[in-house]
């Protein structure tokens, strides 16, 4: 029987390649069944270039990068001290209550950093280069690219002009809030860092994922961040500096978020098309991870960077954990009949303990399997270390779903990572039983519990899948409205006894109640292509130097949907960008592996681009490098 051109071009990675390289979706090659492009060579790139923009934007990052580091530390001390005295003028001389302390704690902290800066007597662009320890880490790691420069010239900010313009944000300062200034200046560097590298914005990001959702509007300061840098990444692919890769994941999100919006716009209103709109800019979370990380430097990169931002929200989370154990939780997160036992559930910065689930399971997958991998040497006692940390937290949220994801990410694993699996499945399966007799008692009961249907979540959970798949039914086609509101409206006409809700406890049905049948299918249909690519793909996985980032994707997709069967995990916009990005980073680690078994690179890499966290080059040069 012939297979159908469709299901060929969406399962058939190998015998699909060729069609699709014909496809004239785009001009500049293929790499492995995905179009390539660029804009080497257009005329929108050379008349971008000439433009008074692109001219402004580049004499202005010149001019920041050629004055002298103590011009800088001149701008910091002039500020610190006009803030100081105007607060302590204020004070003194006027009626006014209190000193601000933040205010004051502001100043005397960029008084002590200016110190440093005004003993450096070298141009920024030069003293960045020839930085050593932290700032290497902190360049490499946020993905800048330093150069050096001999065209450099004292004078183009002299000391008394450098100490006029740190007077003026101080005097700004005293009338608003100082936050604001910090803010305004921190966001147009920012700004100027993002348009210079999107691997740097796409990284900062990963950085400050955990500490986002402290901030108010977080789902819209992420939303920006994301756009921010799609914007920084396109800008890139016209002047021919970048890579656009064109993928089957590409056409089904496409068409999945044509459901999305579909559903935003003809259902209740503003909010619903709001949070529409917002879920399709997250989102982008994946074409930024597929498209940036194009190598092993930068795959470990991102995942160092999210391994790092979990031991801080960790030790937050232990922190609060015991000082506070009942102050910190709300009575709702506590099942009545583990009142007892369960005093507290650790939530750290995300929240919500079931939130914080969601990162935590990332977390200890990817931690584990470096610690796993063998060619990552000494520094496995510190993925170790960190696995450990988030494991124990992961046992302080007290969501069972979560556990029980983990537990089934085990033959997950061993099924991507050897050959023989049936009889490796035989040790957890003799483990679990053994845990039995070594699980506190607390913990053993609140696993046991699922399967007691009196539980009072377990019912209430009962009760919300039954009313959800009721609204599914009578909302088949385009569903009843994106994000927590709409589907909140829409609940209430099916709840039982009276039960609310805000979300359905499961991923597969909130997709289906929010936006319809359509996009259901479509978001099966891309995990079942993401499976048939890790199998096609397994021989190239095993021969690669990123067999430990491609498998650890795949384990931590598949126990992030296990988890979603008994929680809705894109409830947080952070936790949904995470999910996307995952995915992301699974797609461009396939694509890696692929490359490496094609060009048959060994492991430390033998170009330059194997191992660069900037590939700000011309393509056609780097074609030329390879």
């Amino acid at each position: 029987m012939k297979k159908s051109n469709l299901l060929d071009f969406l399962f058939g990675y190998e015998s699909s390649e060729e069609k699709f390289r014909k496809s004239g979706i785009s001009r500049a090659g293929k790499t492995f069944s995905d179009k390539l492009i660029s804009g080497v060579g257009s005329t929108y790139a050379k008349k971008l270039l000439e433009s008074p923009v692109a001219k402004f934007f580049e004499r202005l990052t010149s001019i920041l990068s050629h004055i002298y580091v103590r011009s800088y530390g001149v701008i910091l001390m002039s500020f610190a001290i006009v803030t100081l005295l105007m607060n302590f003028a204020s004070y003194y001389f006027s009626e006014a209550a209190e000193i601000p302390v933040s205010d004051l704690i502001i100043g005397a902290v960029c008084s002590v950093i200016s110190i440093p800066l005004l003993l450096t007597d070298k141009p920024l662009a030069y003293a960045v280069s020839s930085g050593g320890g932290l700032v290497t880490v902190i360049f490499d790691a946020l993905c800048l690219k330093r150069y050096k420069s001999d065209a450099v010239n004292e004078k183009i900010l002299t000391l008394p002009a450098a100490a006029f313009i740190g007077i003026v944000p101080a005097v700004i300062g005293f009338f608003v809030p100082i936050w604001t200034v910090f803010a305004v200046v921190g966001g147009l560097i920012y700004l100027i860092l993002a348009m210079y590298s999107p691997e740097f914005s796409f990284m900062f990001t990963i950085l400050t994922l955990p500490a986002l959702p402290l901030l108010p509007h977080s789902g819209i300061i992420l939303a920006s961040l994301v756009l921010l840098t799609v914007v920084s990444f396109l800008l890139k692919v016209t002047l021919g500096k970048r890579l656009l890769h064109f993928e089957q994941y590409d056409l089904i999100l496409i068409l999945l978020f044509v459901f999305i919006l579909i559903s935003g716009i003809f259902n209740k209103g503003f909010n619903s098309f709001e949070s529409a709109l917002l879920m399709i800019a997250l989102a982008f979370g994946y074409f930024l991870a597929s498209n940036i990380i194009v190598n092993r430097r930068l795959a470990d990169n991102a995942i160092n960077l999210l391994l790092f931002s979990s031991v801080p929200v960790a030790i937050y989370g232990i922190i609060t954990y015991i000082i506070s154990p009942s102050g910190l939780t709300h009575p709702e997160w506590v099942d009545p009949s583990f009142a007892e036992s369960i005093a507290s559930r650790a939530y750290s910065t995300f929240g919500n303990p079931n939130i914080y689930a969601i990162f935590l399971i990332v977390a200890i997958i990817f931690s584990l399997t470096f610690a796993l991998d063998k060619n990552r040497g000494w520094s496995r006692i510190l993925y170790f270390a960190v696995f450990l940390i988030n494991l124990a937290l992961m046992i302080m949220t007290w969501t069972r779903g979560a556990w029980v994801a983990l537990l089934l990410s085990i033959p997950a694993y061993l099924i991507l990572h050897f050959k023989k699996v049936p009889k490796l499945l035989l040790i957890p399966l003799g483990i679990i039983p053994l845990l039995v007799f070594a699980l506190p008692e607390a913990f053993l009961e609140r696993i046991l519990s699922v399967f007691n249907l009196a539980d009072t979540s377990i019912s209430t959970r009962l009760s919300i899948w039954r009313s959800s798949l009721s609204m599914f039914g009578e909302n088949i086609f385009i569903g009843a409205g994106v994000g927590a509101e709409a589907y909140g409206e829409e609940f209430l006409k099916y709840a039982e006894d009276g039960v609310t809700a805000i979300h359905s406890h499961n991923l597969f049905l909130e997709i289906g109640c929010q936006c319809g049948i359509f996009a259901l299918i479509l978001f099966v249909f891309i995990l079942l292509v993401r499976i048939r690519h890790i199998a096609t793909y397994k021989p190239y996985i095993k021969k690669s130097s990123i067999t430990s980032p491609v498998t650890m994707t795949g384990i931590a997709i598949f126990a992030l949907v296990c988890f979603g069967m008994t929680d809705y995990i894109w409830y947080s916009s952070s936790m949904y960008y995470l999910f996307w990005l995952v995915f992301g980073l699974g797609s461009a680690t396939l694509r890696i592996a692929k490359k490496e078994y094609e060009e048959n690179l060994e492991y430390a890499g033998m170009d330059g681009s194997a191992y660069s966290a900037v590939a700000d080059i011309p393509i056609a040069d780097w074609e030329k490098s390879e």
